[in-house]
């Protein structure tokens, strides 16, 4: 399927999976850059790794669970550029901030209410923040798609974003 509209209710796992999947199939065959634009995030729990079943794919990740942040840093340490617009000093993505900015460039966009996630591979885009409330709690619409032609055009969209937003370093 290459388009896929999501609404989920209140304590659903389909987001939680649609965003796992969608990143570990990134994380098999990484791009060349990934775009993560949200004014609030935090390090979300994705992955249930009770079993060790991602250990060849999370090397670095000991835990057993596997965060948003952890993968963002699986594919910075595979070579894509990971580039994230967010708003740093707000308390939900400070933490995620720290964990990150080795591996990830960070940049805030003023007034910024856009939320999506940009790879050469897939686009999601819609009303979720990417916090654990967004993913895990709230009521959410989300639409991702497979078609390269969208794909292309986001891209250059976020990447045009991406020049707009200014450097965060601290």
């Amino acid at each position: 399927m290459h388009n896929r509209i999501i609404r989920t209710t209140e304590g659903s796992v389909t987001l939680k999976d649609l965003l796992a999947s969608l990143l570990i199939a990134e994380c098999v065959n990484p791009g060349e850059e990934l775009y993560l634009i949200s004014p609030y995030l935090s390090n979300v729990p994705l992955i249930d790794n009770r079993l060790g079943n991602y250990g060849d794919l999370f090397p670095f990740v000991s835990g057993r669970t596997i965060y948003l942040g952890d993968i963002l840093q699986t594919l910075a340490r595979k070579g894509t550029s990971v580039r994230i617009i967010c708003d740093p000093e707000r308390s939900e993505s400070r933490s995620f901030y720290m964990q990150l900015r080795g591996d990830a460039d960070f940049r805030v966009l003023e007034d910024n209410h856009e939320k999506g996630l940009f790879s050469q591979h897939f686009y999601m885009h819609g009303s979720m923040n990417f916090t654990y409330r967004g993913v895990h709690v709230n009521k959410e619409n989300i639409r991702t798609t497979r078609l390269p032609s969208e794909i292309w055009s986001a891209l250059i969209a976020a990447r045009e974003r991406w020049q707009e937003a200014v450097p965060y370093e601290r």
